[in-house]
């Protein structure tokens, strides 16, 4: 049965959930943690998108405390997400007068397109710390051609700050000093940074001048920017941005 099949039947997920539970695919790394709570970019999110116009579009939605926050305020939601193990955590949180205002794709964000797009809001929080400086410039674009003319978008990603990157800080800084395009994306561990004590690599992180500077090339404008600490424990800081298309 597909993801789109378990949506329209809720006895089949309340009866035989077939996904792994969630403490048994914790991943401790950094980068790689789902938030528990929401946070203020997504609160903002879904209090734009409980009114909009159109249905609101949430990349990397994870197990969805951010689609379920737009639901229960009363919004339409499209939940992007490559892992169906998460996917089905969240279908299986939604209560089922909510399935008619849902609609969710298993997809990576290089592979996501629509026929006729035209979203209210993107919601896109921690997940351009995985894509490389092409493919992140590329989802960037395709935000704006969801989006245009009138809808925001809602992005968040980790910065270099914090204790949790204090192992890539030195690298990063000699890296700006030097004027890389990408001072945060490191494809690789560097030699004397193990894999186990940082994250999984590739890993982009970015921080607000580099941020605002592709938000700015991809078409948009900023309009609310913000730095703060994830709501689960750990050293580590976001940048989020308020961004509106450019007329």
């Amino acid at each position: 049965m597909s993801i789109e099949d378990r949506l329209s039947s809720p006895r089949h997920i309340q009866a035989n959930p077939p996904w792994t539970p969630a403490a048994a695919r914790i991943d401790y790394s950094p980068a790689e943690q789902m938030s528990p709570a929401l946070d203020r970019l997504s609160l903002k999110f879904a209090i734009w998108a409980r009114d909009a116009p159109s249905a609101s579009l949430d990349v990397g939605c994870g197990d969805g405390i951010a689609t379920m926050s737009v639901l229960a305020r009363g919004g339409h939601v499209v939940a992007v997400d490559p892992d169906e193990v998460a996917m089905g955590l969240l279908i299986g949180r939604i209560p089922s007068e909510h399935f008619r205002r849902l609609k969710v794709r298993l997809s990576t964000l290089a592979d996501l397109e629509f026929k006729a797009p035209h979203f209210s809001a993107v919601h896109v929080a921690r997940v351009l710390h995985r894509l490389d400086p092409a493919a992140l410039t590329q989802g960037l674009r395709k935000f704006f051609r969801w989006l245009y003319p009138d809808g925001k978008l809602f992005v968040s990603t980790f910065t270099p700050a914090g204790s949790a990157w204090a192992a890539l800080q030195p690298e990063f800084r000699r890296r700006k000093m030097a004027r890389y395009p990408w001072p945060g994306y490191f494809d690789k561990p560097l030699p004397y940074c193990a894999q186990s004590t940082v994250t999984a690599f590739p890993l982009h992180l970015l921080d607000e001048s580099v941020l605002i500077r592709e938000l700015t090339a991809a078409g948009f404008v900023a309009e609310d920017v913000e730095t703060y600490s994830p709501a689960w424990p750990g050293a580590q800081q976001c940048c989020s941005v308020v961004a509106r298309c450019a007329s």
